[in-house]
């Protein structure tokens, strides 16, 4: 009945098991079919924490923020993308609205992405997006590398600063995109791509210039989605109109056309400008209306704009539109003159041209805490101490030598990398070298405002020999010393046991066989005296034999009782020795005196046998040669070590005329087993006296081992 109560149990309990892992099973088939099928929507309605985190968002280059429902990347570098989705994703549909704030750039969306790099058309996948610098709506294929498939004229044209709806589909091997600006500012593309890319993820991209985006959504694309985008012009094959799609060289193109641009523009620089470093001779406490030309260098939290010869902040600056890092400016205002550099207030700025793109200064951390390149566009290295991210500020602490400085960046793509910046590694930086207060709290004497996550490369990993490294190396060799100890002593303890072993099944060997045949022989032989006549030579001899039988008998109980452990873990070393010499002495006129002095220990077994062996073996020879009346055993304990001293009034013997026997060798030896003290004393008729004094561990490892000795036997 137990069996059947078990076996019943046994199969209750495989059935959850089994409707366990099914109901996970289909749980995780099922997010991973949900997440095959394209949906997703962001309005970009706050400030959110963790952008390339919290939804999903990889970035690859560019300076990406989101807020009052718009995501911006306010860098014009040469093909900047963030990337979201599922690989798996195939036909699906992206919509959003789509704003140009540079010129000579284009931005739009990217569609079914594979291996995604940092770098221009670093990926496999499709692009679409609108151009200003021809004013056409584009359509093409990266493959480390651009392939424009068709483009076809926005009239009148692409204007920087004005909102456009994009819609880009993406349906088996055929693609279309449309573009919508006012009610009369429509175009549409398509194609068809035999050889298509049949799966990936979708993202936004922007090439040489900024750009905004906003209410983006994606959901799953159908035949009617992709008539409805490619309109009524029939789809066509883009090697119709290239023949075999090659590299579009547009950074050739636009060197060719920047004077039509520059001109259509019809901004002209004012002549008159002062020189930022030239700001430095005005009267500190009359602030002067002025003009300066410079290069952006960094848009938010505040405007900076540098020269050739020097930098300043411009505070809240006006301008006609959106600025972006690289842009050539004329900005006019107020010049307030600091410490270092200067700020402009009340500024109107004027975008000239874009594309002027300063290149960073190279300092060390010293020359910049001088405060020589307030305001300027720097790159240094450093050894970074500490790095703090709340979501929406990181925060770098760095040092050079003595030198300390920290980073700041509100750019919340900088949380994707963050993990790799371990404190001790050597880090190059790119940013804007300030001294006000408010940003280094008069804690440090400078910090530097980074504009993208490129603003930092690691250099070098921490070394391995870091103080953390070498407390956890130096604590792995203890272990490993420790432990090394352990598996040394657990060797000797189970040698010693086996030793111990060995000799108790001696003992019971020869009490089975020696033992018994001297009681059996003893017994035959006083048969056959009590045969023989009294008084004759053949019972003399019989009694003669009998002697010689008990005496061999005593030995032989005897070498029993000394090889047996005479109950150590039970008993403890001085009253195993007690009971041992009560055994030897029973029955005979030898008088037995134990006393201790002190508090007994716990004595680890490798040391309590070999002190029992040297008691036992001198009380033995006290017994068979000596011939004593008094036999004194005395214990006396310390704090850490233990003396025992065996002493007899028997008849002694001279040290040194007489040859150490057996015993006396023996007794030597486990002496310095255990690394003892042996000492021998004796005078003919003056008796014998042998003690040993001997070192113990540590009474916390003794204390350990003796109780691991104890449920180890």
């Amino acid at each position: 009945m137990r069996h059947l109560k078990y076996k019943r149990w046994i199969w209750l309990t495989a059935l959850l098991l089994t409707v366990a892992l099914l109901t996970t099973t289909a749980k995780l088939l099922w997010h991973e079919w949900q997440s095959r099928i394209p949906n997703f929507h962001d309005d970009f309605a706050r400030n959110r924490s963790g952008l390339t985190a919290e939804s999903g968002w990889q970035a690859f280059g560019g300076t990406w923020q989101t807020g009052n429902g718009e995501l911006r990347n306010i860098a014009d570098d040469r093909g900047a993308k963030l990337l979201n989705g599922n690989s798996h994703w195939q036909n699906y549909l992206i919509e959003a609205d789509v704003m140009l704030l540079g010129e000579t750039g284009d931005a739009g969306f990217v569609a079914r992405t594979q291996d995604e790099e940092t770098g221009v058309d670093a990926y496999h996948g499709y692009f679409a997006g609108l151009r200003d610098l021809d004013d056409t709506l584009i359509l093409g294929r990266a493959d480390f590398g651009w392939h424009e498939f068709r483009n076809t004229p926005f009239r009148p044209r692409v204007k920087t600063g004005t909102w456009y709806h994009l819609r880009f589909v993406v349906y088996q091997c055929t693609l279309a995109v449309s573009a919508q600006g006012d009610a009369s500012q429509y175009a549409s593309v398509s194609v068809h791509d035999p050889d298509c890319i049949h799966s990936g993820r979708f993202g936004l991209q922007s090439y040489s210039t900024a750009a905004k985006w906003r209410n983006l959504s994606v959901r799953p694309a159908s035949l009617s989605d992709l008539q409805a985008v490619a309109g009524p012009e029939p789809i066509t094959d883009p090697g119709r109109y290239y023949g075999k799609p090659g590299i579009v060289d547009l950074g050739a193109f636009q060197r060719a056309t920047e004077p039509i641009w520059r001109e259509l523009r019809g901004h002209h620089a004012n002549p008159n400008a002062t020189q930022i470093a030239d700001l430095r001779l005005m009267a500190p406490d009359h602030p002067a209306e002025v003009t300066i030309h410079g290069v952006v260098t960094l848009v938010s939290p505040l405007l900076f704009v540098q020269d050739s010869t020097g930098g300043l902040a411009i505070a809240n600056a006006q301008s006609e539109r959106p600025l972006q890092i690289g842009d050539a400016v004329e900005a006019t205002g107020e010049a307030e003159v600091n410490n270092f550099s200067s700020v402009l207030h009340k500024a109107v700025v004027r975008p000239l041209w874009s594309h002027a793109s300063a290149p960073p200064l190279s300092v060390s951390a010293s020359q910049a805490s001088t405060g020589a390149y307030d305001a300027l566009y720097i790159e240094t290295e450093a050894i970074l101490t500490s790095a703090h991210n709340d979501g929406t500020h990181l925060m770098l602490r760095l040092h050079e030598g003595s030198q300390e400085f920290a980073a700041l960046a509100e750019n919340s793509s900088y949380a994707s990398n963050a993990h790799a910046w371990q404190p001790g590694s050597r880090i190059r930086l790119r940013g804007i070298c300030v001294t006000n207060s408010n940003y280094t709290h008069d804690e440090i004497p400078f910090a530097l405002l980074l504009r993208s996550a490129e603003d930092v490369q690691l250099v070098a990993a921490p070394p391995w020999w870091s103080t953390g490294h070498i407390i956890e190396l130096v604590v792995v060799l203890l272990l490993l010393s420790f432990g090394a100890q352990l598996l040394y002593a657990s060797s000797k303890r189970a040698r010693l046991r086996a030793v111990i072993e060995e000799r108790e099944r001696l003992a019971h060997e020869m009490h089975d066989t020696l033992a018994q045949s001297f009681a059996g022989l003893g017994f035959q032989l006083q048969a056959l005296a009590q045969d023989a006549a009294p008084g004759s030579a053949m019972r003399a001899q019989l009694e003669s034999s009998i002697d010689l039988v008990r005496f061999g008998h005593n030995e032989a109980r005897r070498n029993i009782a000394a090889l047996r452990p005479g109950k150590l873990d039970q008993l403890g070393l001085f009253r195993a020795l007690e009971e041992a010499a009560n055994k030897m002495l029973h029955g005979g006129s030898v008088k037995l005196l134990c006393s201790e002095r002190g508090i007994a220990p716990e004595i680890p077994l490798r040391f309590a046998d070999p002190l029992f062996r040297i008691g036992q073996e001198a009380i033995a020879n006290a017994v068979r040669h000596a011939h004593p009346e008094r036999i004194d055993i005395r214990a006396v304990y310390g704090r850490s070590q233990i003396k025992l001293s065996i002493r007899d009034n028997g008849s002694g013997f001279d040290l040194q005329h007489t040859h150490a026997g057996f015993g006396l060798r023996g007794m030597q030896r486990r002496a310095d087993t255990i690394g003892a003290h042996l000492i021998i004393r004796s005078l003919p008729e003056h008796g014998t006296s042998i003690s040993v004094r001997v070192r113990l561990p540590k009474r916390r490892l003794a204390s350990w081992w003796h109780h691991d000795s104890t449920h180890t036997a």
